[in-house]
């Protein structure tokens, strides 16, 4: 059997508000929203930069990233909700998937009917996926990242966003940030060509200075193609 159309519809509502988000978060970037400038205790030798902006990041985007991450979370309750479907049991208001940090939270999980009437095999996969139970699922402690602000956004406060600057490296470049070229004097001489990175960033401190578009991705891929596929033979 295929995937059931209730797990796609969820997935599918979750990419509508990421592409919703990146497209607002497109075109607050090409207003400029700001520019590079000295900081004041910043000199020639030692240039401190920092990002002026116009206005502070739009709380907007927190609110539109809490949907998309509402949506994504509710996947996997659905998901459990099917297979005790499938398994040919009806679910309960017991039901929903765990996210548990230890083997006892787990068990306790287990115990309050969480996963009944789920097949046995799937309920070991849904273990191994547990950040209890580290490192045997794909990417576990994305599932945890994903229930930790999914919870913050729904129980406490919209998640809160910030803005970091700081010099480019290496690393990949964010999904959605400027570049923005500097000029540094040092020892007298004019050292040309490095570039400052800006990005808005979550404030929660399991993604603080993360750009925002960058985590939702890793959690799309996390549940969409890291988890999911791993319950396709139980339907």
């Amino acid at each position: 059997m295929p995937r059931p159309i209730e797990l796609e519809w969820k997935i599918y509502r979750a990419k509508q508000h990421f592409d919703e988000l990146n497209g607002e978060m497109l075109k607050w970037w090409e207003s400029e929203p700001g520019k590079l400038v000295h900081a004041p205790e910043s000199t020639s030798e030692k240039p401190i930069y920092t990002f002026d902006l116009k206005t502070p990041v739009p709380a907007r985007f927190g609110l539109m990233a809490g949907d998309c991450l509402q949506n994504l979370r509710s996947v996997l309750d659905y998901l459990v909700w099917q297979l005790v479907i499938a398994n040919k049991k009806e679910p309960g208001r017991s039901n929903a998937f765990p996210v548990c940090l230890t083997p006892e939270s787990y068990r306790k999980a287990i115990d309050n009917g969480r996963l009944k009437g789920v097949d046995p095999e799937a309920k070991e996969v849904i273990k191994n996926l547990q950040p209890a139970f580290l490192p045997k699922g794909p990417n576990p402690k994305a599932i945890y990242v994903l229930d930790e602000l999914t919870n913050e956004n729904k129980h406490r406060t919209p998640l809160i966003t910030g803005f970091v600057t700081h010099f480019k490296t290496d690393e990949p470049p964010p999904f959605r940030h400027v570049e923005l070229e500097v000029t540094r004097t040092r020892n007298g001489k004019t050292i040309p060509g490095e570039r400052i990175i800006a990005y808005v960033t979550y404030k929660h401190p399991l993604v603080k200075g993360l750009e925002i578009m960058s985590v939702l991705d890793a959690l799309f891929l996390a549940v969409r193609e890291d988890s999911l596929p791993l319950f396709d033979r139980f339907f």
